[in-house]
């Protein structure tokens, strides 16, 4: 394949996705890491990371509604969230979508992704324009520290778990985490996929169990085709024991018919895992 005319990303020299492209839109090197932007003719827009693939046009609303609307389906009445990573504004853009919420706030540690998918990507970053939106560039490791019972949602929004994402998948960060929580608060942490990065997936799912309790920490799945293995994770914590696969709330009707890919019975049949999946996780 033509490289000037093919973004590939490769997956540990072992496979790899590739997207033709009409033309690159932008590319810079921030202090953590490379932003780039293509225009293709069947993903549409992409954004690109140190060469992931991380927004596309075409199934980045896989992606947000479904680490958004499933955690916020477990609160009546949520008042308050707090985002860790997710600089393209996408989990934003679907949380304000709930009138209740009075406080939510985006915690992102390169600025530079963020400006450059409010330029490139206005659609999915439109909920950072919303009143009670607050952006924070800071490292969200450090910064889930300095709260304690203050959020009824918490979604961790991270890259993989090389360079700035490291410390999101770290004991100490989901012990904060679970410390920043309100009594019965939900927190969901995207997983990675259980095909291509078994060992992750499996280990920290295992890791969120010791934090937040075997009954309190469930994984769930949904298809992404722009990610490897497309098949993907998340894993949905709470303060105490609850039953993830049945909402307790929901979502107005007029919301609903909104969304792209989240409704009920979608929700309830995320949590059934594959005979595979189960066992990398007992």
């Amino acid at each position: 394949m033509n490289e000037r005319e093919w973004f590939t990303e490769a997956f540990e020299n072992k496979t790899a996705f590739s997207v033709k492209y009409s033309r690159k839109l932008y590319e810079s090197k921030s202090a953590f890491q490379k932003i780039e932007v293509y225009e293709t003719p069947v993903m549409g827009k992409v954004l690109s990371l140190d060469g992931c693939f991380m927004v596309t046009e075409k199934d980045s609303f896989v992606y947000h509604e479904m680490i958004t609307h499933p955690a916020t389906a477990m609160i009546k009445q949520p008042q308050s969230a707090l985002v860790i990573g997710g600089g393209d504004g996408g989990a934003i853009t679907e949380l304000v979508k709930y009138p209740e919420f009075k406080k939510i706030i985006l915690c992102e540690i390169d600025e530079g992704v963020i400006s450059a998918c409010r330029e490139f990507f206005p659609e999915i970053s439109s909920g950072l324009a919303d009143p009670r939106v607050e952006v924070v560039c800071e490292d969200g490791a450090a910064y889930v520290k300095k709260f304690q019972q203050e959020f009824d949602i918490i979604l961790v929004d991270s890259t993989d778990p090389v360079g700035p994402g490291k410390a999101l998948y770290e004991l100490d960060f989901y012990n904060s985490v679970k410390n920043a929580l309100r009594s019965g608060g939900v927190a969901n942490f995207q997983t990675e996929s259980p095909f291509f990065m078994a060992n992750v997936f499996a280990d920290t799912v295992k890791n969120l169990r010791s934090v937040f309790g075997p009954q309190s920490a469930t994984p769930y799945l949904c298809v992404i085709p722009s990610y490897p293995g497309a098949l993907w994770s998340f894993t949905m914590c709470s303060t105490e024991p609850k039953d993830f696969s049945i909402a307790s709330c929901g979502l107005s009707g007029e919301c609903v018919s909104s969304l792209n890919y989240y409704n009920a019975q979608v929700h309830i049949a995320a949590f059934v895992l594959p005979n595979f999946v189960q066992k990398l996780i007992s």
